[in-house]
């Protein structure tokens, strides 16, 4: 479980940050386009085709933007309790995967989108959920 741990971690921290230098860099609120959470999800397909690592985004502390991205089972559920109780991660094994869930922040500026009738500009938590097979596989 260590192994798959240390990979979960370098995906999220690479995914968070990719999805925040994204932000910052390529969404004109004045000329939108996709999303830059969306368009990572073209990411997540190939990740797991390739990879056998499954990605997406959970609904945390925002507003339901896509329904793909509601809790689906216990762990999800679980996983969306723990980041909003500020928890670092939550994790699991099951059936010889390991599943890992990381809080993303959501800055002010992300929130006229995630978030419509907010009340305050604090930040936010979203979560990345990944899902991989405990021993790497051969590629």
């Amino acid at each position: 479980m260590s192994e798959a741990r240390a990979r979960a971690k370098l995906l999220h921290e690479a995914i968070g940050g990719t999805l925040q230098v994204v932000h910052r860099d390529f969404f004109d609120e004045d000329d939108a386009h996709a999303i830059p959470s969306a368009s990572l999800e073209d990411v997540f397909s190939e990740l797991s085709r390739s990879y056998d690592v499954d990605m997406k985004w959970l609904i945390v502390e925002t507003d339901v933007v896509n329904v793909d991205h509601q809790a689906e089972d216990e762990f999800e559920k679980a996983a969306v309790k723990a980041l909003k109780a500020g928890k670092p991660m939550h994790e699991a094994v099951e059936a010889e995967r390991y599943r890992f869930a990381g809080p993303i922040r959501l800055a002010s500026q992300c929130l006229k989108c995630h978030v419509k009738n907010r009340k305050s500009t604090e930040d936010r938590t979203a979560g990345l959920l990944i899902s991989m097979p405990l021993i790497q596989q051969s590629f």
